[in-house]
């Protein structure tokens, strides 16, 4: 594509995949112009006491929610987190940094707030031209205006539609039903017995806070309990243990493998009622926040298996088991994969079969001039803002013609794949990646995977620290372009960054558990290089 033909460009969205488009674009020179329907940028991270009235199904943080993804692999590869933050940080953090992201590359004079995209679709000269249109108006103004641009970023992700599913007899039920979206905090759940639906993230934490209030909780999940602690049993985050370079070059399920056994090294599942998960499959969701256990250790949470009718007082579930005087049922349950400013026939059929090539550009298209970003859920360990970035990274390379997309048949075929092997991990065609294999195979389209042997001469240090430490987002911006001069310090101090904002006294130097770490890495250097070079001989 030639980058003259792509200058104007349109974002939908001032979310944190927003703001990764806007600095993306302006990186290759390109004219973005982003529409956020809310009043202030921060997308689903800027908490409201209740839903918006104009879209109520609309993802929104609870005043519970705190970060999944701890601070060394969190954020924006060349922007790192304040040095004051815990391990984990709350979502008025997080709001925070991406406000201070935007002032830093000054960000915000390109955003049009309270400008709601209404339609999508392709200009009439769309077949030679690839241009797009989006009609739009603001909030005080019910005229729609139109503009085109020569290409087009969605930004919004498909959390635009709470998922609510339907049970034989729900519709007679006497007490409460809502959807996680609405969820803000446990006040009204004082003394209640509730229902929560679903076993994921937002399932764990929304249980867990009602636990504290009400009279009793029961989490109710169809298809098992995957528990990942988020501090390890060596008093780290776990996702650094799992992130680490080495660890990646294993099989898929081995990081999978250890999450399972930091599990078990604290608890029983079976034991406590948790039954695990459907063994011929990967799971589609894990419980992520180290209260569960102890909520359901010491009964103010009762896990139970998937609903199988509801009553008029209560619900039935698929053991045959039942739970009477309910006062509410909380789903959490997911969003459904729309994006309701672009209609079907533009992009037909749900997500998955719209073809996203790479989960970016939909492979049917004439012209590859509409990308959607943040159409993924991250599985493995990484943050969902570094593969976002990365994302817009890949797609404005591809625009300014740095990068060149297969054919269209290729693309479709690479999609068919993908979709086959899901339905063989999960049972279904889902969105999931695994984060690093997945920002490392989009890092090597731009040119900005860094190569360890390269490294390995030029700074074996460096080298040591990449392959033995967590892959950092700055790993990203070591080489490549638009690299930035602190990666490297960004790696070497990917350790030391965790508990950098709690440490209760000062040290100097590394920490003892990184001098262990640093002895481990050497070794299996030196033996990675054995093998290359016994390799070498032989062949």
């Amino acid at each position: 594509m030639d980058a003259k033909n792509h200058t104007r460009v349109g974002i939908i969205g001032g979310g944190p995949a927003g703001l990764a488009a806007i600095k993306s674009c302006l990186e290759q020179g390109f004219e973005p112009h982003v529409f956020e329907r809310q009043e202030q940028l921060g997308g689903t991270w800027v908490y409201r006491e209740s839903p918006d009235p104009l879209h109520p199904e609309a993802a929104a943080v609870y005043h519970c929610l705190k970060t999944n993804t701890s601070k060394a692999l969190f954020g924006y590869s060349d922007f790192r987190p304040p040095p004051e933050w815990a391990p984990y940080s709350t979502h008025r953090q997080c709001l925070e940094y991406f406000q201070s992201y935007a002032k830093t590359f000054q960000l915000g004079k390109y955003i049009r707030f309270n400008t709601e995209v209404t339609k999508l679709y392709p200009a009439d000269d769309y077949e030679t031209t690839g241009r797009w249109r989006l009609r739009f108006r603001g909030q005080a103004n019910e005229d729609a205006t139109e503009e085109e641009f020569d290409a087009v970023m969605i930004c919004t992700g498909f959390y635009s539609n709470a998922n609510l599913p339907v049970y034989p007899g729900q519709n007679t039920f006497m007490g409460g039903i809502s959807t996680g979206n609405s969820y803000r905090n446990n006040f009204k759940y004082l003394n209640k017995k509730v229902l929560v639906v679903g076993g994921g993230i937002s399932g764990g934490d929304i249980g867990i806070d009602i636990s504290n209030t009400s009279k009793q909780t029961f989490i109710s999940s169809r298809n098992g309990y995957t528990l990942t602690p988020l501090i390890g049993s060596n008093g780290w985050p776990l996702d650094i243990y799992t992130s680490r370079r080495f660890v990646q070059l294993f099989a898929p399920n081995f990081e999978m493998w250890i999450a399972t056994r930091e599990s078990e090294k604290r608890f029983q599942p079976a034991e406590l009622g948790l039954f695990p998960p459907n063994r011929g499959h990967w799971p589609n969701g894990s419980v992520l926040n180290d209260n569960f256990i102890n909520q359901v250790a010491c009964g103010k949470i009762i896990p139970k298996p998937g609903i199988q009718c509801f009553t008029k007082t209560g619900v039935v579930f698929s053991d045959g088991s039942e739970v009477n005087d309910l006062d509410h049922v909380m789903f959490c349950t997911g969003y459904r994969n729309t994006i309701p400013f672009l209609d079907d026939s533009e992009l037909p059929g749900p997500l998955g079969e719209r073809g996203l090539y790479s989960y970016v550009f939909p492979a049917k298209m004439t012209h590859q001039t509409l990308a959607c970003i943040g159409f993924i859920k991250v599985l493995s360990c990484g943050s969902p803002i570094s593969v976002i970035e990365m994302q817009t990274r890949w797609v404005a390379q591809v625009w300014a013609g740095n990068c060149i997309l297969p054919s269209k048949e290729e693309m479709l075929a690479a999609v068919h794949d993908r979709n086959e092997e899901h339905y063989t991990r999960y049972g279904r065609e889902n969105h999931q990646i695994e984060a690093i294999p997945y920002m490392d195979q989009l890092a090597s389209r731009i040119g900005c995977y860094p190569s360890f042997l390269k490294v390995l001469f030029s700074d074996p240090l460096l080298a040591v620290y990449m392959f033995y430490s967590p892959v950092v987002p700055s790993t990203y911006r070591l080489m490549g372009p638009h690299k930035w001069n602190g990666a490297r310090a960004a790696i070497l101090n990917a350790w030391n960054t965790s508990f950098e904002g709690t440490r209760c006294t000062t040290r100097s130097g590394q920490m003892p558990e990184i001098t262990q770490a640093l002895k481990f890495g050497l070794f299996a250097l030196a033996f990675v290089l054995l093998f290359i070079i016994i390799v070498m001989l032989l062949s």
